[in-house]
């Protein structure tokens, strides 16, 4: 048989992020409409008439340049030496992904954060106030699946941007932020993030990298350092700034209070060439492929201060939260395209009794909990967007500043984890294909899995968890509880009576969690390191998060949406009952009924670990921190000089 006889494949495209996904567009009408400084469906029209531009270009055109990043031989390359031996450093990347870059700089990805004049298709925040963070994260999100990561660097160049506008210099700003907010590719800036060093990983306290005031009498913001040591992660090697911590306290025993933030701009204005800098090898990474990621050498670099001396941590702290919004933000964009692809797939591929793969309940019951993991990440992400937008706007309260101080961290994490989990099983719901580089189920795999890892593992943010914790004295965890419990009390009837089991075991959640934090030993915890319990709180937080997000929503479709006709025109959704009982299945699986030991939320369990990870080791001997050490280090290993090699 011939390759084009017999059975052929029939193929799809995948559909629009934002007219395919009705899910998306009711998040965002309702955090738009909602609230003390809500938008009028006026107001909310023409932004949902560009999200419906952006998705029509990212489901054609954006699509197109992508699919042009799929071999090895758009990988970026690195020429060390020109041919007559002169280091030169030269960073070579694929021509789809210049163009990507060009694409995130002509969209605003950036610019619609901002009060400036780039700020055309939302406005930004002196028109959108809070919203413009929202508007900005909603466009970011949708195009994350065809970016190619190039939102890496547009991440960075955001934290650059509000850096610069929270601690630079006025010379800094004039400078540096109209290049960062372009919309021309053609002079638009992109920033790295120079942290990570050898000794640390995500403790900068161990930064070994130095800094030195070029002239010794000058060391206030905005003057001129000399930088040397080693960076061992720099991703997006190939912008035109980079914000990078450095020691300017030499007693390695004041840790990251000795550290400063400075302003590279990697190439010297007058001559073109690196500034003091070598580009020592590119990362060989699992996946992330077209993203230049490198170790540097810096010798001698010149840099500016920005922010206090001594205050480096502090200072780029504004960065890592908006890095972590939009790696969590990768998560979820990249499971919008992994489930609207599936199901595409299962609605044209036959299955067992010559019907197609979508009606296969057990089928279906695959991509199930990925879809109510999806619904569940939309809420608590655009949630914890709003309250930055409000944050940088100046709307917040000071409540709302602490519950973003809170939930950044615990966001990030809780995604990243849950996604990755839920990849393999999209990658599965193909059967073979899925295993194929062409399909892209690899590729997400790989690309998604490094979310697990940038801007801190979720141990690591479950350390900031508890750092908020400690430094608001557990205020910060009394107001999330009281106001989860307002959500909870203010449901409508209609709504209470049919998840009654649902909010009763959130209830019941809420106060055990409560009960074991209030009997915690920190100080215990601390001599002893184990705090193995922080890891639980942070999903416990997130989970808990996503229930009431999830009863607030339903709450919203029945008493505001349902009767507003406008409103779903907007949405072009129209709130039936079988609508409504849709959202009160996705309840009842994500929280899990009386006991919740079937909730997809896996509430239960994490009390339980909770509780098991806070209370006294036990009367034996051998408590379970140690029998854990003894498991996991079992192994008997050699050293490398004791192993002969046979080359």
């Amino acid at each position: 048989m011939r390759a084009e006889e017999g059975f052929q494949f029939e193929r799809f495209r995948v559909a629009s992020p934002w007219t395919s996904d009705p899910a998306l567009r009711l998040t965002i009408l309702r955090l738009l409409s909602s609230g003390p400084h809500a938008l009028s469906p006026a107001q909310i029209s023409p932004l949902f008439a560009n999200f419906t531009t952006l998705g029509d270009r990212i489901e054609g055109e954006y699509a197109d340049i992508a699919s042009t990043l799929d071999t090895p031989q758009h990988e970026p390359t690195l020429v060390q030496y020109d041919a007559w031996g002169q280091r030169v450093d030269k960073l070579v990347t694929g021509e789809g992904w210049k163009r990507l870059k060009g694409v995130a700089a002509s969209e605003g990805i950036v610019s619609e954060s901002y009060t400036c004049a780039e700020a055309i298709r939302g406005g930004g925040r002196s028109k959108l106030g809070q919203f413009a963070r929202l508007f900005a994260f909603t466009r970011s999100v949708m195009f994350t699946p065809v970016s190619k990561v190039v939102l890496c660097p547009i991440s960075m160049t955001d934290g650059a941007v509000r850096v610069l506008e929270l601690f630079g210099t006025e010379s800094q700003r004039r400078e540096n932020i109209p290049k960062l907010v372009s919309t021309d590719p053609k002079t638009a800036w992109t920033a790295g993030q120079w942290m990570t060093e050898r000794p640390g990983g995500s403790d900068v306290s161990r930064t070994e990298t130095t800094a030195v005031p070029l002239d010794e009498t000058r060391t206030a913001p905005g003057d001129k350092f000399v930088i040397s040591g080693f960076k061992w992660f720099s991703s997006a090697t190939d912008g035109d700034i980079a914000l990078a911590l450095a020691r300017t306290n030499t007693d390695l025993t004041q840790g990251s209070k000795g550290l400063s933030l400075f302003l590279i701009k990697i190439r010297d204005d007058a001559t073109g060439k690196l500034n003091g800098i070598r580009v020592h090898r590119l990362k060989r990474k699992l996946g992330t492929k077209y993203l230049p990621t490198a170790e540097l050498e810096l010798d001698n670099c010149i840099g500016e201060l920005v922010g206090p001396l001594g205050r480096g941590v502090a200072t780029i702290s504004s960065v890592l939260n908006i890095t972590r919004l939009y790696s969590a933000g990768g998560a979820v964009g990249a499971l919008s395209w992994g489930l609207r692809s599936a199901t595409a797939y299962a609605q044209i591929r036959p299955a067992l009794g010559g019907g197609r793969l979508d009606n296969l309940p057990l089928h279906t019951d695959q991509l199930l909990k990925v879809t109510v993991t999806y619904r569940v990440f939309l809420q608590i992400f655009f949630t914890n967007v709003l309250l930055m937008g409000a944050s940088e706007s100046g709307q917040a309260t000071k409540r709302d500043q602490t519950r973003l101080r809170l939930l950044t961290p615990a966001l990030k994490a809780f995604v990243a984890t849950r996604a990755s989990e839920c990849y393999l099983t999209l990658m599965e719901s193909f059967g073979g294909q899925g295993y194929m580089e062409e399909v892209g189920m690899g590729e997400m795999l790989r690309d998604g899995s490094v979310e697990r890892i940038w801007e801190g593992t979720p141990a690591i943010l479950s350390l900031d968890v508890l750092r908020v914790l400690v430094q608001s004295k557990g205020q910060a965890l009394i107001e999330f509880f009281e106001d989860i419990g307002g959500v909870i009390k203010s449901l409508p009837a209609k709504l209470a009576g049919q998840v009654q089991d649902e909010v009763r075991f959130l209830g019941a959640t809420l106060k055990q969690t409560a009960e074991v934090l209030t009997g915690l030993d920190l100080e215990r915890h601390m001599k002893t390191t184990d705090l193995r319990f922080s890891r639980y709180l942070l999903d416990l937080i997130m989970a808990i998060q996503g229930s009431a997000l999830l009863l607030q929503h339903t709450a919203w479709k029945i008493d505001a949406l349902a009767q507003s006709n406008e409103l779903q025109k907007l949405a072009g959704v129209s709130v039936d009952e079988e609508h409504i009982q849709q959202d009160v299945y996705l309840i009842r699986l994500w929280i899990g009924g009386k006991d919740g030991a079937a909730g997809f939320a896996d509430m239960a369990r994490l009390v339980s670990q909770l509780k098991a990870a806070t209370q006294e080791e036990a009367a034996s001997e051998v408590g379970a921190v140690k029998l854990g050490h003894g498991l996991v280090y079992s192994w008997d290993q050699k050293k490398v000089e004791q192993i002969k090699s046979h080359l």
